[in-house]
């Protein structure tokens, strides 16, 4: 029998849960500074761990609070699912000390596909920095080499903060010189019924990670759903429910877990679960036949 001792500490900027084993010492960390309340660890915890602590805080149609969301240490297994799907890598886990995720180390959980590449032989000064500026979480640091003296100055350095970074498409659509290319890892739909939006209310403008949300000249608020990353956060503090979001596919490596079946079920719908494993199959299949495939000439 392995003996657990479970603990459970919270701060304004954290909420963090500590078991230890006989064999490790597993740590969990929320940083509530990166947490935006979108809610998709409570939706896809296949314990049931994670509720919300404290609703937002919405004052004049302003946001003043966002929700806070608390994991109950009783229930959680540090399994790492929630590492996993956190759009804003609010979430980390470490074993004795050194991070990890056991979901994905077990093969039981796939990653999500999401990258974000930057050609530095097409960087230019002449873009004034753009990625850099339009950078919603401040993710991209752009450094510059030479001096006025030594004639133009190169751009020798885009450092990306890989745990800033949303992947958002913001900076590749702010480059005039197309040097950055952006794998989003989470596609779908997204819509508001602006005729139930409270006067004067943009609680989804200021929980937006991403700034795609904006108020129009009547005051009704407006997505570039390009920009969007289908964390759901508006939808979750909109206190009307006037936004519907549905995500169409997520991009993740290969995967046979059952796990991941399930909180894609979650996450998405029945529909895209079927139709993912609808396409695996088809895969497998067309695999199998083609040794037996006719060569024609």
């Amino acid at each position: 029998m392995v003996h657990r001792a479970s603990y459970k500490n919270r701060t304004s900027k954290e909420l963090v849960l500590k078991r230890f084993t006989l064999s490790a010492r597993q740590t969990l960390t929320l940083d509530y500074e990166l947490c935006i309340g979108c809610k998709i660890c409570e939706k896809i915890c296949p314990e049931g761990a994670v509720l919300e602590h404290l609703p937002p805080l919405i004052l004049d149609g302003r946001l003043m609070r966002k929700n806070r969301m608390d994991i109950d240490a009783s229930k959680c297994t540090f399994c790492g699912e929630c590492v996993v799907l956190c759009p804003l890598n609010a979430i980390k886990i470490e074993i004795n000390g050194v991070e990890k995720i056991p979901v994905i180390e077990s093969n039981a959980f796939p990653s999500l596909l999401k990258n974000i590449n930057v050609n530095m032989e097409l960087c230019d000064p002449i873009c004034e920095l753009a990625c850099e500026k339009e950078c919603p979480t401040k993710a991209i640091k752009v450094i510059l080499s030479g001096t006025e003296s030594q004639g133009k100055a190169r751009i020798s350095e885009v450092r990306i903060d890989k745990r800033l970074c949303i992947y958002c498409r913001k900076c590749q659509e702010a480059c005039p010189m197309r040097a950055i290319a952006v794998v989003k890892p989470m596609s779908g739909l997204i819509e508001i019924n602006t005729s139930l939006c409270p006067e004067g209310c943009q609680a989804c403008v200021d929980i937006c990670p991403s700034k795609c949300a904006g108020i129009r000249e009547d005051g009704k608020p407006v997505i570039t759903k390009e920009f969007c990353i289908f964390c759901g956060a508006c939808a979750e503090v909109c206190p009307a429910k006037a936004i519907s979001i549905k995500r169409t596919r997520i991009l993740h490596s290969e995967t046979k877990s059952g796990a991941w079946n399930e909180a894609l079920e979650k996450l998405a719908s029945r529909e895209v679960l079927i139709k993912e494993i609808s396409t695996k199959r088809g895969r497998k299949i067309s695999a199998l036949a083609s040794p037996f495939a006719t060569r024609v000439i």
